[in-house]
């Protein structure tokens, strides 16, 4: 029984001694304790409960996979839509690029396109219903773009204007040579294209030396245009012969297709890029042109030849 008793007494006068050797430990951390720890300490517990509800709700999910802006404030998932979009915009000016490199190549493609047709022309020592009009129209659009790009020091534009002005001539001379004098689908004369063609040459060479660089590559801008559409649409020239023969022979489908990829080429350069509506415009123009070209010659074919001699003799 008295044991019994000390036994208390002994733990009471245990901890009265823990207590009186370390006065300060408990005051002192209370005294360490900023004064808006509750807060923090409530923020943490927030969090906490935030890390473990994404965990629940993943764990729950099954196939979810947890993603580093998940439970992230606003300006994480803000940081991550960004660089999302700067890689998208990368990827636009990347193709932008390609465009401008591929246009100037492409363009070659169109001058080279007609050479098939022009052989064929001297294998055959006749033109058929084929227009003068895309090869005369050639020499003129590319000698006002050549000097156009010159005016606007855009060595893409002048480059290949100036190869293809070369070739453009050599079409208009060889197609002359075995060409008559007059047709319904040239159409009017092979004198009439000739002026017109030279006529073209020195009245930009005019412009160019007797005016500004900037006035002189506004005026020739807006005439390029002019003959730039009509370049494009030249071959639609045999429209009624395509439709009243039920044969699109005259539509040379090589030049066609070029057209219609250079067309895409120089019309998102010249939105994009050079943003220079004397070259978007036209192209988008010329872009509709092809395509209408591609689908006659789609439909219709060449035609079979007893149908076209029908035609032929009977206008």
């Amino acid at each position: 029984m008295r044991t019994c008793v000390t036994l208390p007494i002994i733990a009471l006068l245990l901890g009265a001694s823990a207590t009186t050797a370390f006065p300060s430990t408990a005051s002192s951390s209370a005294r360490a304790m900023p004064k808006n720890a509750p807060v923090n300490a409530a923020a943490g517990g927030r969090a906490q409960g935030r890390r473990q509800l994404s965990s629940k709700i993943i764990g729950a999910g099954g196939d979810l996979v947890q993603h580093p802006a998940f439970g992230l404030r606003g300006g994480a998932v803000e940081s991550v839509a960004a660089a999302s979009s700067s890689t998208s915009l990368s990827a636009g000016i990347g193709l932008v690029e390609a465009c401008g490199l591929a246009a100037p190549i492409a363009s070659i493609f169109v001058s080279l396109s007609p050479f098939p047709t022009v052989q064929k022309i001297r294998r055959d020592m006749s033109v058929g219903d084929l227009p003068l009009l895309p090869y005369s129209s050639l020499v003129a659009n590319c000698f006002i773009w050549m000097i156009y790009g010159l005016l606007k020091s855009e060595p893409k534009v002048w480059s290949c204007n100036s190869f293809s002005t070369i070739l453009g001539i050599y079409y208009f001379a060889t197609f002359a040579k075995y060409s008559p004098k007059a047709s319904p689908t040239l159409p009017g004369s092979i004198a009439m294209h000739f002026k017109a063609a030279v006529g073209t040459i020195l009245a930009t060479l005019a412009v160019a030396a007797s005016m500004s660089k900037s006035k002189a590559a506004s005026i020739l801008g807006s005439a390029g245009v002019a003959i730039c559409i009509a370049l494009f649409a030249s071959p639609l020239a045999a429209l009624k012969t395509v439709f009243k023969t039920k044969s699109a022979e005259a539509i040379p489908l090589p030049f066609a297709i070029a057209a219609t990829v250079n067309c895409v080429f120089w019309f998102v350069v010249g939105w994009f890029d050079m943003k220079d509506v004397n070259i978007w415009f036209p192209n988008g123009m010329g872009l509709a042109c092809g395509l209408l070209q591609i689908g006659l010659k789609l439909f219709y074919g060449d035609g079979s030849k007893a149908a076209l001699a029908e035609a032929k003799q009977a206008a």
